[in-house]
C-alpha cells in the first residue's frame, strides 16, 4: 500500500474517533465475552499493558493487584475513561514508532483488542506486532483481537464505496473496507477483514507462538477473532 493512501486511511479513523469518541465509547461500555475469556490466559500476571485501550474499560476486569498501563491514540476515547486507582493512561500515536520508548519496561502480559484491523497495510501491522513482541517479557502472554464483520448482514450494509473517502478500490488492499457510522451524526471508518491464516501468519512473522485461536462476541457470537500468543524462542 502506498504511503499517501495509508496516511489517508489513518486520517479517516483519527477523524472518526475525534468526532465520535464519546458515542463510540458509550456503545462499548460492557466487555465482550471474548475479552472476558482472555482473562484466563492472563491469570496471575502482575502487570498488563493495554494497547489501544480506548476508555480503559478492560482495567475494571483485572484483579486489584495488577498494575495497569493503557495507551491509545485518541484523546476523545481516553477522555471517557474512569480508570481505577493507580492505573496509567497515556495518549500515544501507535503509528509513530517512537511510542514504545515511553514504556521504559517490559510487561508480563499485553492485550491489543480491536486495534490491528484499523492499521492499514501489512508492513505497518507487522511493525506494531513486533513492537508488542519487544515489550513482552520472556514467557509473557499477548492476547489480541480483530473485528469480523463481512459475514454479518447488518454490518455489510454499512460498507461504503471508496469514492466517499476520495480513494479508489485499486489503491487499497484486498479485504479493506470503508464503513459508515450513524450514531450522533454521520462518519466513516476504515477496517481490514482478517482471515484466520492471515492473522496467524502475521503473528508468527512477528516472533510469536500461537497458543490458541477462538471466535467470540456480538449477536452472532463470532464477530471477534482472538489469538493468544507467547513470545517465540
Amino acid at each position: 500500500m502506498r504511503t499517501f493512501v495509508a496516511r489517508r486511511l489513518l486520517r479517516i479513523n483519527a477523524n472518526f474517533y475525534r468526532q465520535f469518541g464519546a458515542e463510540f465509547a458509550a456503545s462499548r461500555s460492557a466487555l465482550q465475552p471474548g475479552m472476558l475469556r482472555a482473562l484466563q490466559a492472563l491469570d496471575g500476571c502482575a502487570a498488563l499493558l493495554d494497547v489501544g485501550c480506548g476508555n480503559g474499560r478492560f482495567a475494571g476486569a483485572l484483579p486489584a493487584p495488577v498494575q495497569y498501563v493503557g495507551v491509545d491514540s485518541s484523546a476523545a476515547l481516553l477522555g471517557c475513561a474512569t480508570p481505577r486507582a493507580g492505573a496509567r493512561l497515556l495518549q500515544l500515536d501507535l503509528m509513530n514508532a517512537a511510542w514504545v520508548l515511553r514504556m521504559r519496561r517490559r510487561f508480563p502480559a499485553i492485550v491489543c483488542f480491536a486495534v490491528l484491523h484499523h492499521v492499514p497495510g501489512a508492513r505497518r501491522r507487522l511493525r506494531l506486532l513486533r513492537q508488542l513482541r519487544g515489550l513482552l517479557r520472556p514467557g509473557g502472554v499477548c492476547v489480541l483481537s480483530v473485528w469480523q464483520f463481512v459475514h454479518v448482514p447488518r454490518l455489510r450494509r454499512k460498507i461504503c464505496d471508496w469514492q466517499q473517502a476520495g480513494i479508489t478500490a485499486a489503491q487499497v488492499d484486498a479485504h479493506d473496507y470503508l464503513l459508515d457510522w450513524q450514531r450522533g451524526g454521520s462518519g466513516l471508518r476504515y477496517a481490514h477483514q482478517f482471515s484466520v491464516p492471515e492473522l496467524e501468519q502475521l503473528c508468527t512473522r512477528a516472533g510469536f507462538e500461537i497458543r490458541q485461536t477462538y471466535r467470540s462476541d456480538g449477536a452472532t457470537g463470532d464477530m471477534g477473532l482472538y489469538v493468544v500468543l507467547r513470545a517465540a524462542g
